[in-house]
């Protein structure tokens, strides 16, 4: 994607840490692409990180998140995002609802002071060399504003279009304000060829050529806990005894996930298996249209040998996944498919849905199934308990496939990108 500049100034839209400072629910999947993304661009040579957050509510908490992960931006910066009036707001102004904090951007005064920070902020950049990133969401008007300015955004996935019935209006609504307010000079960073196509195929605004693949990759933090003390408390804190068959979960618990169909799977396993003592934990937050399956959860027959997690912490993700047996991730779509990754990456075998990007992100080395089908993910959750060998075999596969997906890498094809903006506005 042709050389790197001498240097180059990058403006991230810090959004996502200011949202993740408010709530650690927010620590999801764009939470790790933005963070981990930076940590990764940091070691690079000859990239000065600028930050801007839109929202000014969230502006102050942003930058302390980034601090935290020892992004901290310059101190222009600093100053220009932490205004006199965040400083000076209680706690729980700045932990208003979504919506109100919105209205509040929205107010002319508030715009106004956004767009004075972002033009004070572009002034002591070198216009040549300078770039806007946002890592998930609607290019800000602020941003606008600034026509040659190039402009970098990244597609997740486009799922609030192809099945919009699994989302809030709110959601559906903001996804449709990214997509129609793409211009033909963005550059669009997908994170899966299968997300490319998608993309290709609802928007028709920004041409072919200025669609990139950058996949994701697990955290460098999630390797495999063999350690017996370790893997013994975890169990023990998590309620499972020595001889307990593991089967893990880890998503948000909306429809989308499919977590009805695991859990039919389940009940059919506990019903007809041979095998003896299997639980199946459920780890996440619960999300959008949630209630029927929490419903259905509690009135199972196997209701006794479910365990519902809740949000698990960055640090307690690889002890997790390595004391599971094996990890199901029978989504109906994905625009990537990390925790399948994250599992892998800790020598857990996978059983996952054939649908979208997921056997991009697995290869040959999950077993893959129709999402749509108890029987078969019933028959290939008793495969692999039923067998160490095979355990082992797919585990030695699971982190052969990992290792094809690094940071570096991910970080490599994004400076690409940046490049090609660049050269697209001299």
């Amino acid at each position: 994607m042709g050389g790197h500049p001498a240097s180059l100034n990058l403006i991230f839209d810090t959004l996502i840490f200011g949202q993740a400072a408010r709530s650690p629910l927010a620590r999801g999947g764009i939470y790790r692409y933005a963070s981990q993304l930076l940590q990764a661009l940091h070691d690079q040579a000859n990239i000065t990180l600028k930050t801007y957050c839109p929202e000014p509510l969230l502006a102050s908490l942003a930058e302390v998140e980034l601090k935290r992960l020892d992004l901290g931006a310059n101190p222009l910066a600093l100053a220009l995002t932490t205004s006199v009036l965040t400083r000076s707001l209680p706690p729980l102004l700045i932990r208003l609802a979504k919506p109100l904090r919105r209205s509040y951007a929205r107010l002319p005064g508030a715009r106004a002071a956004s767009q004075q920070r972002f033009d004070t902020l572009l002034k002591s950049c070198d216009k040549e060399l300078t770039l806007f990133h946002t890592p998930f969401q609607a290019v800000p008007s602020a941003i606008r504003r600034h026509d040659a300015l190039p402009v970098v955004v990244t597609v997740h996935d486009m799922i609030p279009m192809i099945m919009p019935e699994l989302f809030t209006r709110e959601t559906v609504r903001h996804f449709h304000g990214l997509v129609d307010g793409l211009c033909r000079s963005d550059q669009v960073i997908c994170v899966s060829e299968s997300t490319k196509r998608d993309f290709l195929h609802f928007t028709h605004t920004v041409p072919a050529e200025h669609v990139h693949v950058t996949p994701l990759a697990a955290s460098p933090e999630l390797q495999p806990v063999t350690d017996p003390h370790l893997l013994s408390c975890a169990r023990e804190r998590f309620g499972l005894k020595p001889n307990d068959r593991v089967i893990l979960s880890l998503c948000t618990l909306e429809p989308r996930k499919n977590l009805a169909t695991l859990l039919t799977a389940f009940e059919a396993l506990q019903r007809h298996s041979s095998l003896d003592s299997i639980k199946l934990l459920l780890a996440g937050s619960v999300g959008w249209k949630s209630a029927p399956l929490l419903d259905r959860l509690r009135e199972s027959s196997a209701s006794s040998n479910i365990l519902l997690l809740g949000h698990v912490t960055e640090e307690e993700l690889p002890v997790l996944y390595s004391l599971a047996d094996v990890f199901v991730y029978p989504s109906l779509y994905e625009g990537f498919g990390l925790p399948p990754l994250e599992a892998m990456s800790c020598g857990t075998p996978v059983i996952v849905g054939n649908t979208s990007s997921i056997p991009e992100v697995t290869g040959e080395a999950g077993l893959t199934i129709d999402p749509q089908s108890p029987v078969e993910l019933t028959t290939a959750l008793e495969r692999v308990l039923a067998s160490e060998s095979l355990r082992r075999q797919l585990a030695q596969q699971c982190e052969v496939q990992a290792k094809k997906f690094s940071w570096a890498r991910t970080a490599h094809l994004t400076r690409g990108v940046y490049n090609i903006a660049l050269a697209s506005r001299r």
